[in-house]
């Protein structure tokens, strides 16, 4: 039995603590609660210990890991986040012009931020590269209103929008080497009904991250315009379908020849493909349109990408397109890791650990095709296009995610180059592996 003077000792011990401890107030709540229920405080302490709250300040600084190393001030008006990612891949090829070897795909290091709630940051560093990957500021009233302004990702497809962490296989598609990718410049997004509709406004240097303009002559900027439409929610199954459409198109002039796009394989292998112009300048138009649906663990996916090149009356075009299908074979459904800007990732139904487990497993086939039929077409005196233009691609995969932050894909891409020979090859067998951890 405790004694009174104990009883007063251990009150006395409990309050000190809650003066000292601002973290895990809930914690310590339940401990009180608990001690009142078993009679170790009398009702006279305990009403003294409940009114003996610390003074907490509002701008001190909390820190917890939640799917990253994570620190916010107590009022939740100032947030910052330390994130990174670590790609290592390997290559096997059935060719010898490329080399089999291992390879660091991406290292990325950064901060994010959160200041006085409305205002965003974000940079983060490729060391890899020796350059800047992301790097902009947010002006965030609201999630139906979002300025950024900086280098960033142009939201002008759905694959693009998801993140490399997160893509269905190693590597995006075909369809996606022709979006605008990361630009500097502003844009305007956000999302009116969530995840529901969603809108992107863009106007970009349109010369690709961490480069200017090219010519002092013409400050051609690209113009970018974006919408989106999830359907779920109409249909009353928003929490396991997802029914979405999108549509994106740019436009944009350069002075000067040059190269338009120059494109290598979904294995990264051989470039397939160089498209070029000797026009005194040119103006390029792009388009995009995908369709995404889900029911439960599975996915299907459909978008096509053309790009229209006008290079001093010569007109020419590229189209690429891909339709990918997905099965998450441990159940998670696709619609809980369903953004309207790209997929994110998936918390596997049962984590594998020393306990036990066998985290998510998901298995996928996607094929794409590369159609530059039309690149440089007779007549068109100032286009030009070397390499094979019909290529079509197979990928097969699987992906196991044992923890919410790792997970490994294994891919077997096949490229058939049709009768252009690329490397002296005109098929391509490539077996690709990526071990990945982000936080």
């Amino acid at each position: 039995m405790f004694t009174r003077s104990k009883k007063t000792l251990i009150a006395g011990a409990v309050a000190s603590a809650l003066a000292i401890v601002t973290v895990g107030a809930h914690a310590n709540e339940v401990l009180i609660d608990k001690l009142y229920e078993k009679g170790v405080i009398s009702d006279i302490e305990y009403k003294e210990i409940k009114a003996d709250k610390p003074n907490v300040d509002p701008n001190a600084l909390k820190g917890k890991w939640k799917g990253g190393f994570k620190w916010e001030s107590v009022d939740k008006k100032n947030k910052f986040q330390v994130a990174g990612r670590v790609q290592m891949d390997y290559y096997d090829y059935d060719h010898e012009n490329e080399e089999s070897e291992y390879n660091i795909r991406r290292v990325y290091i950064g901060v994010k931020g959160t200041i006085d709630q409305i205002w965003g940051v974000e940079a983060t560093y490729n060391p890899d590269a020796s350059n800047l990957e992301y790097g902009f500021l947010d002006y965030k009233p609201s999630k139906k209103f979002i300025t950024r302004f900086g280098q960033q990702k142009f939201y002008a497809g759905f694959e693009e929008g998801t993140s490399s962490r997160f893509v269905d296989f190693l590597e995006r598609s075909v369809a996606d080497g022709l979006h605008p990718g990361k630009q500097i410049g502003i844009q305007i997004f956000g999302e009116p009904v969530k995840k529901t509709f969603f809108y992107a406004l863009g106007h970009y240097n349109g010369e690709g991250s961490n480069a200017g303009e090219a010519n002092a002559d013409n400050d051609g900027k690209d113009t970018m315009l974006a919408v989106a439409y999830n359907a779920a929610g109409v249909l009353g199954s928003s929490k396991d379908v997802i029914a979405h459409v999108g549509y994106a198109t740019s436009q944009g002039s350069r002075d000067g020849g040059g190269t338009i796009f120059s494109l290598d394989g979904e294995a990264r292998g051989d470039t397939f493909g160089t498209w070029t112009t000797t026009g005194n300048s040119f103006t390029r138009d792009y388009t995009n349109v995908v369709a995404v649906a889900a029911k439960g663990p599975f996915k299907f996916m459909a978008e096509r990408t053309t790009v229209e090149v006008d290079a001093d009356g010569s007109s020419g075009e590229v189209e690429a397109s891909q339709m990918s299908l997905v099965w998450r074979l441990t159940g998670e459904p696709y619609a809980k890791t369903y953004s309207m800007k790209g997929m994110k990732g998936v918390k596997p139904n049962q984590t594998f650990n020393a306990k036990g487990g066998i985290g998510s497993w998901e298995i996928g086939i996607r094929k794409s095709e590369w159609d530059a039929q039309e690149a440089a077409p007779t007549g068109a005196v100032a286009l030009a296009y070397a390499g094979s233009d019909l290529v079509k691609t197979t990928s097969l995969g699987v992906t196991w995610v044992p923890v919410e932050k790792v997970r490994f894909k294994a891919n077997l891409v096949t490229t058939d180059y049709g009768d252009t020979q690329v490397g002296g090859e005109t098929e391509e067998e490539a077996f690709i592996f990526r071990a990945q951890i982000d936080f």
